[in-house]
């Protein structure tokens, strides 16, 4: 038993910095997050989303992101709108389970690579410094479901790992999941999120030689069967759309304003994203980016962490510090 008692208090201590901070924040306040639709008529948005057509708009128009909706976003919003649940009470539940679940996917992941010694104030440190990460203020404010792909990222390399040590279906089953609730509505984060998985197969077959290559194939096999079994709907209905719907990030999110405010600095401290630096004239599109490019302490203490980080990256001993490295 007195083993067991640092990770339940860490457990508790990631659910309390995960929800309490999102409910005392501007309570009864609804955000404009991801579809409008999810607040004012879920059933509706549900009823849509498995078409690729939508004859409702204009004189008819392929549908944009919509079938991703179909899982998870759209039944939570259906289930809390049928429980009566306040928008507001809904979004800050929907935010704080992303954060909760990145912050327990890196202790997961720490415990899938580090059997023998579990070492938990370390972990505690990597899965808060996980869970509050700037990055989350680039898509929480207007699209969280973004977010998605961030929070499994852990997971994901997790069930890798465990997927090529042996002759198992259990979680290439549990990637495989994973995968079909993260990535609907946007494959580009989940396509980036994977490289993870895919570094640390290569990793474990050169690097820690914890499996053989026949081993690591095998379960990349099972990995992708399963994936490529349970995401089929969305992956089509994704490249159909792209091949004949309106061209919308051609004006929306052209790679001239995308690139403009990626630069290797601002990635280095979580930010870069190009919604983070816009506005108008009533306000900052996001409001936190206010502080984070004109606070002079902010700024230094965010790259100092990164810092931080890349000397400790160097200098301390670690098994898995060339799959670090290589992330």
């Amino acid at each position: 038993m007195p083993s067991r008692r640092p990770a339940f208090l860490t457990y508790v201590a990631l659910a309390v910095v995960s929800y309490v901070p999102l409910f005392w924040s501007s309570s009864g306040e609804v955000t404009a997050d991801n579809k409008t639709y999810l607040y004012l008529d879920p059933s509706k948005l549900l009823a849509k989303a498995p078409y690729l057509w939508d004859p409702t708009v204009g004189m008819g128009t392929v549908t944009h992101q919509t079938i991703g909706y179909l899982w998870p976003l759209g039944p939570y919003y259906w289930v809390m709108d049928r429980l009566g649940a306040p928008d507001w009470v809904a979004e800050r539940l929907w935010l704080g389970t992303l954060l909760f679940a990145a912050g327990a996917g890196v202790l997961f992941l720490w415990r899938t690579i580090e059997r023998r010694r579990p070492v938990w104030p370390a972990m505690t440190v990597a899965a808060f410094a996980y869970l509050l990460t700037p990055y989350v203020l680039d898509y929480a404010a207007r699209i969280s479901v973004i977010l998605m792909p961030w929070a499994a990222l852990p997971w994901l390399i997790g069930f890798a790992a465990r997927s090529v040590r042996g002759p198992t279906w259990r979680w290439p089953a549990l990637f495989a999941l994973t995968v079909v609730t993260v990535g609907g509505v946007n494959a580009t984060a989940l396509l980036l999120a994977g490289l993870g998985p895919l570094v640390w197969i290569v990793w474990a077959v050169w690097g820690s030689r914890e499996t053989t290559g026949r081993r690591a194939l095998a379960g990349a096999g099972r990995i992708a069967l399963l994936t490529g079994v349970t995401s089929a709907w969305w992956i089509a209905g994704l490249l159909l759309q792209g091949q004949y719907g309106i061209p919308i990030l051609r004006y929306t999110e052209t790679y001239e304003a995308v690139a403009r405010t990626s630069s290797p600095a601002e990635i280095l401290r979580g930010l870069g994203y190009w919604f983070f630096y816009g506005g108008d004239k009533v306000d900052p599109w996001v409001g936190a980016s206010h502080t984070y490019l004109t606070e002079l302490w902010l700024v230094v203490l965010g790259y100092g962490l990164v810092a931080a980080a890349l000397v400790a990256l160097a200098a301390v001993r670690f098994r898995h510090r060339g799959f670090a490295a290589a992330l």
